[in-house]
């Protein structure tokens, strides 16, 4: 990052564009917010996972949630019941390949609270007004080092 992360616009006065973050694997999205999911969406998890239908609405969703058109997947202490950490950094995703669209259709961004709360926490890395990341400069390599592995 230092350097290499800021994009220069090349033109005096013209601002920078926002940092494109990716994802950086943090989960607090996965922690900040729980997951609706419909019918469909639910029965192609419990047959991945090669559970009945009514088993796994039992064991992996909210029993608070209502609306019989649809179902909430459960949080635990650490999140969402398909969270897991791999390392202190990095969250991984139990499910990944039958993730909820909504889980699919997620895209960080500099500018989501849920991303700003990650990097400060797992990279001690901020966000400035313009979308510029800002840290030290070995919090901003070591950031740097892992975006370039994805």
């Amino acid at each position: 990052m230092g350097t290499a992360a800021v994009r220069d616009s090349g033109a005096p006065g013209r601002p920078e564009e926002p940092f494109d973050l990716p994802c950086v694997r943090c989960g607090v999205c996965c922690t900040v917010y729980q997951v609706r999911i419909s019918p469909t969406e639910a029965r192609q998890i419990a047959d991945c996972l090669g559970m009945e239908y009514w088993d796994w609405v039992g064991r992996y969703c909210d029993p608070r949630w209502s609306d019989p058109r649809s179902h909430l997947i459960r949080h635990d202490d650490g999140g969402c019941v398909f969270l897991e950490r791999s390392s202190e950094e990095v969250a991984l995703c139990r499910i990944y390949g039958v993730r909820p669209a909504s889980c699919r259709d997620w895209c960080a961004g500099v500018f989501k609270p849920a991303c700003q709360d990650g990097l400060k926490r797992f990279w001690q890395v901020g966000v400035d007004s313009s979308g510029q990341l800002q840290g030290t400069p070995e919090s901003l390599s070591r950031l740097e080092e892992f975006l370039r592995l994805l």
